[in-house]
């Protein structure tokens, strides 16, 4: 599942969002910067909420590349 995130992260990093940005958006589930530390539910939900800001990003894009 930390695959998982560290993929989602990179993506977000390469749709544009910054390293703060992105700490913040994992911080508003997780509270911490510990990844390892967090517990499978709240990695499922981290997950879920990364998803959600990387098919914004994707939008935004799409919308404003054409």
């Amino acid at each position: 599942m930390n695959q998982q995130i560290s993929r989602l992260i990179k993506k977000l990093s390469f749709l544009g969002y910054g390293s703060f940005t992105i700490t913040s958006i994992i911080k508003e589930i997780v509270f911490t910067d510990n990844l390892e530390a967090i517990s499978p539910t709240t990695q499922l939900k981290l997950i879920e909420h990364l998803e959600m800001y990387e098919q914004l990003g994707t939008d935004f894009l799409q919308a404003y590349s054409k």
